[in-house]
């Protein structure tokens, strides 16, 4: 649970990056995060979560958005994000203390399909396979989209990465949809 400052700052790291109505839950991460020490970024992230994010039987189960801001001299490239969120989910779910009592468990891998690069916007879609901790405890595969904004002038990747079991064409992607990074992010 957030404190009422920590919850302050995720708001308003929230409305300065993202469009998202007030239904979504929220929740800040200093780099480098606790569970993931291995990212070797500086900057936040802010992640969004609908009502139905944790429960099995809803449509948005395991779906959700993050953004993160980041230092960095050049854009991530798809290397960087794929390890990024390798290290990231193995460390969200424990995987390390996972694979002590059941060796057949493995690491989430990571694939990212580049789909749009400019100068200062690049797109990707993918998925990745998780050995999902929390509820089921068993392998899910997570879809992945993720836009990635760099910002020359203040040298920072603003990423955003959406998340869900279901398919693209899923409804939960319409909610998902809703969750967008504004326009003037390197002023």
């Amino acid at each position: 649970m957030l404190s009422f400052g920590q919850e302050q700052e995720a708001e308003k790291l929230a409305a300065r990056l993202l469009k998202a109505d007030n239904t979504w839950g929220k929740e800040l991460f200093m780099f480098p995060i606790s569970f993931a020490q291995e990212i070797n970024f500086k900057g936040v992230e802010v992640a969004l979560f609908p009502k139905g994010w944790s429960n099995q039987e809803s449509p948005e189960f395991w779906s959700y958005a993050f953004a993160w801001e980041v230092d960095a001299d050049h854009p991530l490239t798809k290397t960087a994000l794929e390890s990024s969120l390798q290290l990231y989910f193995d460390g969200l779910l424990s995987i390390d203390n996972w694979k002590k009592s059941d060796a057949s468990i493995q690491n989430t891998k990571v694939l990212l399909m580049e789909k749009e690069d400019h100068k200062s916007t690049s797109r990707f879609t993918g998925y990745l396979d998780i050995f999902e901790s929390r509820y089921t405890k068993k392998r899910m595969t997570l879809n992945v989209t993720i836009e990635q904004h760099y910002c020359e002038t203040n040298q920072k990747a603003i990423i955003l990465f959406k998340f869900s079991p279901k398919d693209f064409d899923h409804t939960t992607w319409k909610k998902l949809a809703e969750v967008t990074l504004r326009k003037d992010l390197c002023k």
